[in-house]
């Protein structure tokens, strides 16, 4: 019968818990509560540290080094002088280098799961998160994380399902130590658990027990041939950086195809880091070394994928700075105290068998899945380039496992009708969907369309969609943006 015999567990229906589920819903929805009665945040009370501690919502402090900022920088978007260069920054009128935009948004410091300890297994699907950028973050910021609602709406089916299938969506802001919102969030994710009936649960439940996945892997891996090497560097060659031109908003139209980038092939996933938004861990892309004909010569290339890659690791796997990931990371408390937190301890998802969902994106023998919110920071290299020196990224959006792709993969799950859908702005991929779940050794080919342009309170903004295929074509992220453009009425 596989992995989990449907035989082995209770029958569910929607709204009526078991006796192991009651008393942690009800907390957990009684938590849920307390933040919305809760209201607005005294924001200045919350970085002066005054809030009673027990307010509702509040989430991790993060202090924002420069360390982290030019690891993530450097990393995805090394040629970005906005975001590794200071003199340059300041001159376009920043105080200093920019941190990536979706920095202390981090999807699961805002996003507390069903109760772990109701629940034996767990399947997920339909990430589907957005973020609106306010103010820029600097090197030296404080950022504040709060909870500002917290829904579940319970999809089970009435005539009863071995699996709850839940979906919950998580609303937030950050704020810097000035008191000023930097970003807001919301963060969807769609849960599908099982209880075991009496006498069925394994004595042991650790990771392999509880997670419950598709079998992404099962995807065959490519081998890079000599073929696929010329189209890699012909796109790289083609890529363009808008740069210190000002791309005008009366100059984009309906329809506009910015120029497509590439990143990978992935040697390395990240690993979930909370609660920067960002992951540590991961290796780079080699585009600089690999179009550089004296640096290819030395390049090792595998004979199993017929990936190149340099001879020391750390020059494409940089190394993680002080204190992130699998170490300890430095956070304030409310009330100003510094503490160490284990980065393994925060991200663990069920108390009674000590799982730690970094294990979900471990590279196995057959390939490893990738973090939702890599392909992210590929896109953003990818609108970065397009928007140029003088754009501003407003809101970034983006999903991972929506219903098609895990119907494909064997896993039948109800539709989250809160879920964004990006492709059907697209009209040659309206009819298209993700296909695949990102994977260690694939390529992401980051391919947009522009589909709307207007004039709000003064300000022009652009939306595109925007999605991510492997070198075979197989569509591994989709997503949406909200670009801020000068305008020549302003000139």
């Amino acid at each position: 019968m596989g992995k989990f015999n449907p035989d082995d567990f209770v029958v569910l229906y929607p709204g009526v818990y078991t006796e192991q589920e009651k008393a942690f819903v009800e907390k957990y929805l009684a938590d849920n509560k307390a933040i919305e009665e809760r209201g607005e945040i005294d924001v200045q009370a919350l970085i002066k540290g005054t809030l009673p501690q027990d307010t509702p919502g509040l989430g991790p402090v993060l202090k924002v080094t420069e360390a982290m900022v030019r690891y993530n920088n450097e990393k995805y978007d090394p040629a970005n002088p906005v975001l590794n260069d200071a003199e340059y920054a300041k001159k376009l009128g920043y105080k200093d280098i920019l941190a990536l935009p979706c920095f202390g948004a981090h999807d699961d410091s805002f996003m507390v799961p069903y109760p772990p300890d109701a629940r034996d297994t767990l399947l997920v699907s339909q990430l589907n998160h957005n973020v609106t950028v306010y103010k820029p973050i600097y090197p030296g910021d404080t950022l504040y994380m709060v909870f500002n609602s917290r829904h579940l709406t319970d999809q089970t089916p009435t005539e009863g399902s071995i699996y709850r299938h839940v979906n919950i969506k998580s609303t937030g802001s950050v704020y810097n130590q000035h008191g000023e919102k930097v970003n807001d969030v919301v963060f969807r994710v769609s849960e599908s658990l099982k209880i075991y009936k009496e006498g069925k649960r394994p004595a042991v439940m650790g990771f392999a027990e509880f997670w419950e996945s598709a079998a992404w892997s099962n995807r065959p891996a490519h081998y890079y041939t000599d073929e696929d090497w010329k189209f890699i560097k012909d796109c790289w060659l083609k890529e363009k950086r808008q740069g210190a031109q000002p791309l005008y908003w009366e100059d984009v139209k309906i329809g506009d195809k910015p120029t497509a980038t590439v990143d990978g092939p992935i040697l390395s996933p990240l690993i979930p880091t909370p609660p920067y938004g960002l992951a540590s861990g991961g290796s780079r892309t080699l585009k600089k070394e690999i179009l550089d004909p004296e640096i290819f010569k030395t390049m090792i290339r595998d004979e199993n994928n017929g990936i190149y890659r340099m001879q020391n690791e750390a020059d494409y796997i940089p190394v993680v700075p002080d204190g992130v990931g699998g170490g300890t990371l430095e956070t304030t408390d409310m009330s100003g105290d510094t503490n160490d937190i284990n980065t393994a301890d925060i991200h663990k998802t069920d108390s009674s068998a000590d799982i730690n969902t970094a294990d979900i994106h471990k590279t196995t023998d057959s390939r490893g899945p990738l973090l939702n919110f890599l392909g992210r920071e590929f896109a953003e290299r990818h609108i970065f380039n397009w928007m140029g020196d003088h754009g501003w990224l407003y809101n970034i959006r983006w999903g991972l496992m929506p219903v098609e792709v895990m119907a494909t993969y064997g896993k039948k799950m109800p539709l989250n009708t809160d879920c964004e859908y990006f492709l059907k702005h697209v009209p040659e991929m309206k009819d298209k969907n993700q296909t695949a779940h990102g994977l260690t050794e694939d390529l992401a080919i980051v391919k947009s369309y522009v589909y709307d342009k207007y004039n709000r309170d003064g300000e022009y903004f652009v939306d595109l969609a925007w999605w991510i295929e492997t070198i075979e074509g197989d569509i591994w992220l989709s997503g949406g943006a909200t670009v801020k453009l000068p305008s020549k009425r302003s000139k």
